[in-house]
């Protein structure tokens, strides 16, 4: 393949395995290979390689667990489609002229465990559907006018109940304000403290997109 150049060492101290998964791992990376190119089989690249079927068995076993590539069987290895979301710094800055956050891949599939996904194998449709078509049925009969800004009513009186019973906290439904997501709150509370521009310590992994509009997400800074 002419994008997949894989040049071994055997002095180095790193075994062939390794060279090999690192360097279709960065031609993965760098946009050489790209999302969906049939890979060679283990025979013919250990062939063009001059290892063992083996050593390139293990490289593809390798990046299979990374998610970069998968097998389909008698019809060959192909580069992951869509491909795992890559850290900025990763992926080379002449690729894109937009910030880091509008990088990320919102359209894709999530990956397995990934942070923030909720299980939607065992997400209640049915109850959920109902709901919401009750939900629709209310609003269309309901008289036009201007919602709260703070958010449903309802909703806030059963978030201060819950807080109350299970948190210990004693608040009014007045102080409880709705947002649209984690990134909304947490924007409204930057900028209600005046935090804009100083550091806060955070966890590792955090929520993809969690920081930006002019929050830095790897460095941690409001």
């Amino acid at each position: 393949m002419e994008d997949l150049r894989i040049e071994l060492n055997r002095k180095a101290g790193r075994s062939l395995v390794e060279q090999i998964v690192e360097a279709i791992g960065r031609s993965i990376r760098e946009g050489h290979l790209y999302a969906g190119a049939r890979l060679p089989s283990w025979r013919d690249l250990s062939v063009q390689l001059g290892v063992a079927r083996g050593t390139v068995r293990a490289a593809y076993e390798r990046l299979i667990d990374e998610q970069l590539i998968v097998s389909r069987g008698a019809a060959g290895t192909f580069v992951a489609q869509p491909l795992p979301a890559v850290r900025p710094t990763e992926v080379s800055s002449l690729r894109s002229p937009l910030p880091d956050f509008y990088q990320h891949p919102f359209s894709n599939s999530p990956m397995v465990f990934q942070v923030g996904i909720p299980a939607q194998d065992v997400f209640p449709y049915k109850v959920w559907s109902r709901i919401a078509a009750g939900a629709a049925r209310q609003a269309a009969m309901a008289p036009v006018s201007y919602p709260d800004p703070r958010g449903e009513p309802g909703l806030r009186t059963e978030i201060a109940a819950y807080l109350s019973v299970a948190r210990g906290i004693i608040c009014a439904p007045e102080q409880v304000v709705i947002t649209s997501g984690y990134s909304g709150g947490l924007g409204l509370i930057l900028h209600a403290l005046g935090l804009r521009g100083q550091t806060a310590w955070m966890e590792d992994p955090d929520a993809n997109g969690a920081f930006h509009g002019g929050y830095q997400n790897d460095t941690g800074q409001c």
